[in-house]
């Protein structure tokens, strides 16, 4: 299985989890069978320094899920309108959640959980996160 980490440097399963999912500057893709790692960068790869992106970084990637210390609604519709399930990290570590995940310890995230910890949302004095960054 394939799952995807946003991570803040290339460190393959040693990497710790960055704690906005949207803003990660690498979405690490760990094979959960095999170990094996691959870094993607959070961006259009047709416009590389066009910003962070997402969708056009993952949206053509074969992904069994993605963990994330925290990621706001809009984020998650997306992620699941290209076909991937979104899980909340256990903890920053990439490596303990690749065990989480593999034993379906992991809590899906679904877009009616805005208030849960976790989630990032919008408050009504602007931006307000329940979770520090990893």
């Amino acid at each position: 299985m394939n799952v995807c980490f946003p991570v803040i440097a290339d460190a393959g399963i040693e990497s710790d989890i960055y704690g906005h999912f949207a803003s990660a500057p690498i979405f690490m893709i760990i094979d959960t069978d095999t170990g094996l790692s691959s870094a993607v960068a959070n961006c259009d790869p047709a416009s590389p320094f066009a910003g962070c992106n997402p969708f056009s970084a993952l949206c053509r990637q074969q992904l069994d899920g993605i963990v994330v210390g925290g990621i706001g609604d809009e984020s998650v519709r997306v992620m699941n309108i290209c076909g991937f399930k979104v899980f909340q990290a256990d903890s920053a570590s990439v490596a303990e959640n690749v065990f989480l995940f593999k034993s379906s310890r992991l809590s899906e995230v679904s877009v009616l959980q805005s208030h849960l910890e976790g989630r990032c949302n919008e408050g009504e004095s602007g931006h307000v996160c329940n979770h520090g960054s990893h």
